[in-house]
């Protein structure tokens, strides 16, 4: 059984199952989606088509108020995040967008519904006396290959600012090789290059020369201890593990890292449209929303540090 049959039951109209087929087929090759976004897009519409079903909706002759009723529903039974919602409204738009593109219907009854912006959360780093503990810690009693590839595998996710999948699916033929640049494929399937400094390079230089030795076969750079690519879930693991190890009191995660990378960048001077190319971010607002950490930084050394920033 796929995944497209356990999102779509069997009750569902045939040709509905077909175009929603047809659309799932779209956004994975045309549009690039990411498997994460393509379960939630087909989760969303899942349970759009069930209330549809419900409430005798047709499809293809979907009305505005009939969305506004279906949104109103969820938001008395679940009570979702407005950042949910807006998840949802965008699946269904999207699915509409490519109905209407295919002729199937005459026009978008979504394209003119929107919900309130929501703020965006501001991302937290570490802070640099954090960073450098976390990349300094080494687990004594580790086996010592594997706490070779920790410390790269740190080390590339902070020097690199890279996505978590975007390591584990990092190849030895994407690496440079004086190992100071790694090609990158990220969201979308877009590719890109990032660098690594000389912290990582060092780090990772002494993790591959015993893991060639080791593990010929794989092409994949950092694999788990049967030799086997490393998961995404498996990286999360590995820092929670090293941070109990520690006593660090905060969470730890791969997009922390990738925080820290992009405050010390902007902190340091760094033009805000490299920091966007080496993000991998396809919009300068999301990017933007590092360069406000940054100034709510230099706010707060103002206030601490100049004799005249507050009343006494």
């Amino acid at each position: 059984m796929s995944e497209f049959d356990i999102l779509i039951p069997d009750d569902f109209p045939d040709e509905l199952k077909k175009y929603i087929d047809k659309f799932k087929l779209y956004i994975e090759v045309e549009r690039g989606y990411s498997i994460h976004t393509i379960t939630a897009y087909l989760r969303d519409l899942k349970f759009f088509f069930e209330f549809c079903l419900s409430e005798s909706i047709d499809f293809r002759h979907l009305e505005t108020v009939d969305v506004r009723s279906y949104f109103s529903y969820l938001s008395m039974k679940n009570k979702f995040e407005k950042k949910t919602q807006s998840r949802k409204l965008s699946a269904l738009r999207t699915f509409y967008r490519f109905l209407h593109r295919e002729n199937i219907i005459n026009s978008n009854p979504i394209i003119s519904l929107k919900f309130p912006k929501t703020k965006k959360n501001i991302p937290k780093g570490f802070s640099p006396i954090e960073t450098e503990k976390l990349l300094e810690f080494v687990e004594v009693n580790k086996v010592p290959i594997l706490e070779k590839r920790d410390k790269a595998m740190l080390e590339i996710l902070y020097s690199a600012g890279i996505r978590v999948f975007e390591l584990v699916n990092a190849k030895i033929n994407d690496l440079s090789i004086d190992l100071s640049t790694l090609k990158i494929t990220g969201k979308r399937k877009k590719n890109r290059y990032v660098y690594i400094g000389d912290y990582g390079k060092k780090a990772l230089e002494d993790y591959l020369n015993d893991r060639k030795a080791m593990y010929v076969d794989s092409e994949y750079i950092f694999l788990n201890q049967k030799g086997k690519k490393l998961t995404t879930r498996g990286v999360r693991y590995i820092m929670n593990q090293r941070r109990k190890c520690m006593g660090f009191e905060k969470t730890v995660t791969p997009h922390k890292f990738r925080h820290t990378f992009a405050t010390d960048l902007l902190d340091a001077g760094a033009d805000i449209r490299a920091v966007q190319e080496l993000l991998g971010h396809t919009s300068l607002s999301t990017t933007q929303i590092y360069l406000n950490v940054s100034q709510e930084r230099l706010r707060e050394v103002y206030r601490k540090s100049h004799p005249h920033a507050k009343l006494k």
